[in-house]
């Protein structure tokens, strides 16, 4: 009797692992279809506007960068992506491209940092906003104007 449940227990442990790995391979089969999908997706994309990039969140190992651009004076969108190159990102303006039909597609282009001008960000939806920092050295309010 014992040698049956061990032998019960070899065959039911590779099935275990058969149908693991089957789950396995259709997860990266299904993940890598709807990246390509994505990938074909981008290509029609015919808008473009600036978007901000405004700060790093660390999530466990990951680093995410969150942006924001605007459409139709509205902000439209601010998303996080997965982001490998560290803080240096931060506080640049960069290209979107998104989909006229459907705006909340959309992906940000990392390899150019924009050096656009205020007119190109007035049009795009930003506005120059005055911040405030008291002093106490001066014991005074110094005044920065930052996009917005």
């Amino acid at each position: 009797m014992f040698e049956e449940s061990e032998e019960f227990q070899k065959k039911s442990t590779r099935v275990i692992l058969i149908f693991t790995l089957l789950g396995a391979i259709l997860f990266i089969l299904f993940g890598n279809y709807n990246s390509n999908e994505f990938e074909k997706a981008k290509k029609t994309f015919k808008g473009e506007t600036i978007g901000l990039a405004t700060r790093i969140e660390h999530r466990g190992r990951q680093n995410y960068l969150r942006y924001y651009f605007y459409s139709n004076r509205k902000i439209l969108s601010e998303v996080s992506i997965r982001s490998y190159s560290g803080s240096d990102l931060k506080d640049k303006f960069y290209k979107i491209k998104y989909n006229l039909n459907d705006p909340e597609e959309h992906y940000i282009i990392l390899e150019e940092e924009l050096k656009p001008d205020s007119l190109e960000l007035v049009k795009a939806g930003f506005t120059k906003t005055k911040y405030y920092t008291y002093d106490d050295v001066k014991a005074e309010y110094l005044g920065e104007w930052k996009w917005k």
